[in-house]
């Protein structure tokens, strides 16, 4: 099979793998609390990812400061410490913002990620978005006045939810922090390599996760409890390897693109498998879907 083509159905791949991770959140909030999901999740992930990344490397178990020193550059920790600490908190507000939403109305809310990025890039990477930029601002901000739409009155286009929906509000911050947070993964990838960097994030998300959960002093989850934050977990650190790999194939934007339809994914899944009523955010989604492809492709 074409190497092209393998890149395309891994991306395809890490867009179901967000999906199952939206999905598995939501389901864990019935089963379990916040800081137990968010410790949960990021476990499982991190020693997926490690694991892999002995795998690729094999030195950083025989020589292991050595082989990380020539795998990173001096501000990969500077860059590391700022991801992982936005990072928790943006967690936090995600896994808050499915217990108290449904899924269908929260997740697509994570494609106001590049219209954030229109503003924070220029600042922190230096990229500016030509006019298809432009254009995709409109049509996501056209999908989110969808997503909500009155039907009862005849209101096509109702912004009112997210002032009285604390989930959605919770969503649109996680969305703003990703913002600041996607800028320094780019630039931490160069300064190491992509599945290093994505390895290293996921053990400090981690260890700050625990230490979260630790501090709130509650009794320790029963297994069975944390099967769906343990799945949703593998099914994220699955999906970024493979993202991760996609990337050195094909170009960034159509990989981004690709992993964007898991916001249409999980709308019409959670109809069936949680059993929301997400028919009516179907077209809302689908519109900042294309707001998100269009910014992506501008910014290519």
């Amino acid at each position: 099979m074409d190497l092209a083509l393998l890149a395309l159905l891994a991306s395809l791949v890490t867009a179901i793998c967000q999906s199952v991770t939206d999905l598995g959140t939501k389901a864990a909030t019935r089963t379990a609390d916040d800081r137990a999901i968010l410790a949960a999740q990021w476990c499982a992930g991190a020693v997926l990812l490690s694991l892999a990344c002995l795998v690729y490397y094999p030195g950083l178990l025989s020589a292991p400061r050595e082989t990380l020193a020539s795998l990173t550059k001096p501000d990969f920790w500077t860059l590391l410490a700022w991801s992982g600490a936005l990072n928790v908190v943006a967690y936090v507000l995600y896994i808050r913002a499915f217990r108290l939403s449904d899924a269908s109305l929260v997740a697509p809310l994570v494609l106001l990620t590049p219209v954030l990025m229109l503003f924070t890039s220029p600042i922190m990477t230096g990229e500016h978005a030509p006019p298809m930029g432009v254009f995709g601002v409109l049509f996501t901000v056209l999908g989110v006045g969808l997503l909500d739409a009155d039907r009862a009155n005849g209101r096509r286009f109702n912004f009112h939810v997210f002032a009285r929906d604390k989930g959605a509000r919770m969503m649109i911050g996680t969305a703003v922090i990703w913002s600041v947070t996607a800028n320094i993964d780019k630039l931490g990838v160069r300064a190491s390599t992509p599945l290093v960097w994505i390895t290293a994030v996921t053990i400090v998300i981690s260890l700050c996760a625990l230490l979260y959960w630790v501090a709130g002093r509650r009794a320790a989850p029963s297994l069975s409890s944390l099967r769906y934050a343990i799945g949703a977990g593998s099914a994220m650190a699955f999906g970024n390897t493979l993202q991760m790999w996609a990337l050195t194939v094909l170009f960034t934007p159509y990989v981004i693109a690709i992993k964007r339809l898991s916001a249409l994914f999980t709308v019409v899944a959670s109809g069936r498998v949680l059993k929301e009523e997400s028919s009516g955010r179907l077209l809302g989604a689908a519109v900042m879907l294309i707001g998100a492809v269009m910014i992506a492709l501008a910014r290519g």
